[in-house]
C-alpha cells in the first residue's frame, strides 16, 4: 500500500479527463485584438517618448526609463490581448 502512495508524483492523482492540446499560437476576440491593438500603440509612444528624452538630454535619463519601462509593460500586456488573454491552466484537474 506505501509503495502505491509513493509510487506518482506528489499530488499527481488521476484526472478523468482528456489532455486536449491547444494551438501553440492562438488569437483572442474581437474585443482583445482592439486592446492589443491600443496597447501596442501605447507602448510605441511611450518608447519613442523615452528616445526623445534621452537625446534631448542626459539628464532626463530617469523620466526616460520610467517611460522605458513602461513601453516594456504595455508591449507585454498588447502581446498577451492579441494571443488571446491570460489563461491559468497549470494542468492539473479542476
Amino acid at each position: 500500500m506505501a509503495a502505491e502512495e509513493m509510487s506518482g508524483a506528489p499530488g499527481a492523482e488521476a484526472c478523468d479527463h482528456e489532455e486536449a492540446r491547444e494551438p501553440l499560437l492562438t488569437v483572442g476576440g474581437p474585443a482583445l485584438l482592439w486592446r492589443g491593438a491600443a496597447l501596442g500603440g501605447l507602448a510605441a509612444v511611450l518608447a519613442a517618448g523615452a528616445v526623445k528624452l534621452v537625446k534631448a538630454s542626459v539628464l532626463l535619463a530617469p523620466g526616460a526609463a520610467v517611460l522605458g519601462l513602461g513601453a516594456v509593460l504595455a508591449g507585454w500586456a498588447a502581446l498577451v490581448h492579441l494571443t488571446g488573454g491570460e489563461r491559468f491552466d497549470d494542468g492539473g484537474c479542476d
